[in-house]
């Protein structure tokens, strides 16, 4: 065979393979229906000047979790020697929040076994740390898709971070160097937009704020069929079905939809989805 073609022909699979051509394609995300039943929060910062960590969002995720006690923590954000103290800090603070959450790691399960751990579980708190790492060990594990189809039926999923940053259908804003390669940038999907944690606050950083807008305008100049929603640290975003709201005191919102900009700061039930309808 001429090598041209040969090499055309390995060109093609690795597209394939890798999904390089799919990540404009908005077809492949959940859609409004089978968002129905989604309950989630995607938390921005895990930890708030001046307080401890997640102090900020404890009522937040007692209101997500509801009666579910049996949570699995996926913490494949950190890197792997920190994985098993991160585990301990978790629980810790989950026993803060409430009595009765009982813990497990994803990462303590062999390979094997990771299936049935997130078909067993009550509930899903995804933690922070690098996203391109996590996102690379749920694809090694074959559990995206999992964990999306148990969270569209309604288990309840937190994340902070990465972990929010997961939840939007891909993970083009994330504030991370590419540790590691991914298949695919596509994840969850369970936020019918991109999430960018950590937000710059313009009044407390005029600097980075500019320049996070700028970006996040060259990424949605680039990709206009998709919206972007950058929060502030003190911020989450309630996930109710197809109803999105700003939580947390002193959060702010920034929406971006092909081509217009809002900032949303109201704390009342549905603003950022009302945001994204309106565009």
């Amino acid at each position: 065979m001429n090598w041209r073609l040969k090499l055309l022909g390995f060109s093609l699979v690795f597209l394939l393979a890798f999904g390089c051509t799919e990540n404009s394609d908005t077809s492949m995300y959940p859609t409004s229906d089978q968002r129905r039943q989604v309950n989630a929060l995607l938390i921005s910062g895990t930890t708030n000047p001046g307080q401890t960590a997640l102090e900020h969002a404890r009522e937040s995720i007692a209101e997500t979790f509801g009666d579910a006690k049996n949570v699995l923590l996926i913490n494949f954000a950190s890197l792997p020697e920190k994985r098993d103290a991160y585990l301990v800090r978790m629980k810790g603070l989950f026993a803060e929040i409430g009595p009765g959450y009982e813990m497990q790691s994803l990462h303590d399960f062999e390979v094997s076994q990771c299936v049935e751990a997130v078909e067993n579980a009550d509930a899903f708190y995804v933690s922070g740390g690098n996203t391109f790492l996590l996102l690379r060990e749920l694809y090694d594990r074959d559990v995206v898709e999992l964990i999306r189809k148990r969270v569209l039926d309604g288990t309840p999923y937190i994340g902070s971070s990465a972990g929010s940053n997961i939840g939007g259908q891909v993970i083009g804003t994330t504030n991370d160097f590419p540790l590691v390669d991914v298949p695919t940038r596509r994840s969850l999907g369970i936020l019918p937009a991109v999430y960018n944690p950590h937000h710059p606050d313009p009044a407390l950083d005029e600097v980075q704020f500019e320049a996070r807008q700028w970006k996040i305008g060259e990424y949605t100049s680039y990709h206009k069929d998709q919206a972007v929603i950058g929060v502030t640290n003190p911020g989450m975003l309630r996930i109710r079905g197809d109803e999105i709201s700003l939580v947390g005191i002193g959060a702010t919102a920034f929406v971006h939809s092909q081509g217009s900009k809002q900032v949303i700061i109201s704390t009342q039930v549905g603003e950022v989805s009302k945001a994204l309808e309106s565009d």
